[in-house]
């Protein structure tokens, strides 16, 4: 079986204020890819991100604009050096990347529909969001039932084998925390404390945001698309199934681990690279979970040399397997 690279974009936790700045000068194109989004938003993006600005991630809105941004200027800079990848997958807001990607969407439609996208969450119900790490899923939805006395709580991102993304109203989320704390050897962190994505109460925002999707043109994709909603690549997708998938996927789950599992099953020769801010999915891809080659192409030192080391890796790797194809051949 030949070697697949897969590219994997990551969502709206992996953010910093000086990512979209750092892009910009690291990489000219991507200052014309700012200019071209703030011509299609009507606003000065450059002026917006700059790492000094206080607001620069005030709203969720910003927060999915940048993140989005910055993850398709990773991308844009990896096509430039050469780089192309046979699959991809986005977790969360990264699934618009991935339609991107694919494909299915260009990239003024898919902006558009993240900048709707974040409308539609800053005018939804209150409520804040936790991350859960290292704990068995079991152990934690005992803790999420007890919880929900408080209130509503649900896990919201199977992330991987051992972390979780709690959502909810924000008592019974305190109360899940109190009890993680005082019974287990779980780490829990806060990591929105405004909003409950990917929650039951978030429907309402769903419904809103299937209003938009309705007027969305969809391509049809040129590689496998992967909905977060099912954890595995939709066969012929229509534009019916994006609405639905992406409109639902608002206040239904994240199956992040299912969709790694599928590929790592049927793609043992996969190589997988972060394309976006940080390195959260990289780190989640721990060898007790899949002992795959994994690569990210952030870096907090010198992002240039580190992304240019990294294509000529995977290029390396690449050529080393069709060596290999052909002598078995």
């Amino acid at each position: 079986m030949s070697l697949k690279l897969v590219y994997m974009f990551p969502g709206q936790s992996s953010l910093y204020p000086a990512m979209i700045s750092k892009l910009v000068n690291l990489h000219e194109p991507n200052g014309e890819l700012l200019a071209a989004a703030s011509d299609i938003l009507h606003r000065d993006l450059a002026a917006h991100y700059l790492k000094s600005n206080p607001d620069i991630f005030g709203c969720n809105r910003d927060i999915q604009i940048g993140v989005f941004l910055a993850n398709h200027m990773f991308l844009n800079w990896l096509t430039h050096l050469g780089l192309s990848a046979d699959l991809s997958l986005g977790l969360s807001l990264g699934e618009y990347n991935h339609l991107l990607h694919i494909g299915a969407l260009d990239f003024k439609e898919a902006l558009l529909t993240v900048d709707r996208r974040g409308l539609a969450y800053d005018h939804g119900p209150a409520g804040a969001m936790a991350s859960v790490f290292p704990i068995e899923f079991e152990e934690l939805r005992k803790v999420t039932l007890r919880a929900r006395k408080a209130g509503v709580l649900e896990i919201v991102n199977i992330n991987s084998p051992q972390q979780f993304v709690l959502s909810g109203e924000r008592p019974a989320l305190d109360e899940a925390l109190r009890i993680l704390e005082a019974e287990s050897f779980a780490t829990a962190v806060v990591i929105e404390k405004k909003i409950p994505m990917h929650c039951s109460t978030f429907e309402p925002v769903g419904r809103k945001f299937r209003e938009h999707m309705e007027t969305v043109s969809f391509s049809e994709p040129k590689l496998p698309y992967f909905p977060n909603r099912l954890g595995h690549p939709l066969e012929n997708p229509q534009g019916k199934d994006f609405v639905d998938l992406l409109s639902s996927h608002v206040h239904n789950p994240v199956l992040w681990r299912h969709s790694i599992d599928f590929i790592a099953k049927n793609y043992p020769e996969a190589i997988f690279l972060e394309v976006g801010p940080r390195k959260v999915l990289t780190n989640l891809l721990q060898r007790k979970w899949h002992p795959v080659r994994k690569f990210h192409s952030d870096s907090s030192e010198d992002t240039g040399r580190h992304l240019e080391g990294v294509v000529q890796e995977i290029s390396e790797l690449t050529c080393e397997s069709e060596k290999g194809r052909a002598n078995v051949l």
